[in-house]
């Protein structure tokens, strides 16, 4: 007998259910459920797309960072540039004269050049033994015979036809 009522207790812990256990595992079942009613929304192929297009962004970004920072070591170089042309500006300006160093090269200038003029007057650019000062000639052929002016007898020729030329205009009005 003490083995019926041991297997009858066997049987009887067996056939109990425990209610908190029924209800966690219903829990269970309809978290389940619900989990796999959302994966079944998620659409894999759409995010799978949705990443390849996020990375084909990135590789045009970081080309596109790439190209900016080629530019802007462009641009450093052009500033360098710049600067350094602004110094050799800077050291013109420093190295530059005063006003009445200007007025003082200016008058040196003017001096020179008169005496450039009176060198002019002096010579003999013809080569016809009358200086250009008072060469009324000045366009002598080399080696002609030349007047105190400066003129050879073909020059004066020419003069002389010129001037009767001018006063005949002249003097019919035209």
């Amino acid at each position: 007998m003490k083995k019926i009522f041991a297997v009858l207790g066997i049987i009887g812990f067996i056939a109990c259910t425990n209610p908190s256990m029924e209800r966690g595992l219903e829990s269970l079942n309809a978290s389940l459920a619900e989990l796999e009613s959302a994966m079944s929304e998620i659409d894999v192929n759409q995010i799978l797309t949705d990443i390849s297009t996020m990375q084909d962004q990135v590789e045009t970004m970081e080309t596109d960072i790439e190209g900016y920072e080629l530019q802007v070591a462009e641009w450093e170089s052009q500033i360098q540039g710049i600067l350094a042309d602004l110094s050799s500006l800077q050291a013109i300006v420093d190295n530059a004269g005063t006003k009445d160093q200007v007025t003082n090269i200016l008058a040196d200038l003017e001096d020179t050049q008169a005496m450039i003029d009176q060198l002019v007057l002096l010579a003999d650019y013809d080569y016809d033994g009358v200086i250009n000062g008072l060469d009324q000639c000045p366009d002598t052929l080399l080696n002609a015979t030349v007047n105190s002016q400066g003129c050879s007898e073909v020059q004066l020729a020419e003069i002389a036809t010129t001037t009767a030329s001018s006063t005949t205009t002249s003097s019919t009005g035209g």
